[in-house]
């Protein structure tokens, strides 16, 4: 499997809401840099997993549109559309973010990352 191949398939099988997913794919000394509406962040791969675990637990469903896909050498970048459905309201789908992220690879795990984040 491809960089991008292992990339799309994280995202369109709902992996970023599986912990077991990102413990498998994710370099123990990941970096996630990310610039978001609460400023810019530096996370780690303890706090990837934390954040997986809350979208696990805050929506019923998770649905990303990818529009943009592209591998060059060691990196991936995606661009996509992440839209859920609330426990509350399980029928409603929603747009809740557009996100941008270019994925770094190291010896076929996934040790970097910069992503961008606009919430709607």
């Amino acid at each position: 499997m491809t960089n991008k191949e292992l990339i799309q398939k994280i995202y369109l099988e709902d992996g970023i809401r599986d912990s077991e997913t990102l413990e498998k794919y994710f370099h123990q000394d990941i970096v996630l840099e990310w610039t978001s509406s609460d400023g810019d962040l530096v996370l780690h791969k303890n706090d990837i997993i934390k954040i997986s675990k809350e979208l696990f637990s805050n929506y019923s469903a998770s649905y990303i549109d990818i529009t943009h896909l592209i591998e060059q050498d060691n990196q991936v970048v995606i661009r996509y559309n992440h839209k859920v459905a609330t426990i509350e309201n399980p029928d409603e789908i929603m747009l809740i973010a557009k996100f941008i992220v270019i994925w770094e690879f190291e010896n076929g795990k996934i040790i970097k990352g910069y992503q961008i984040s606009q919430p709607l």
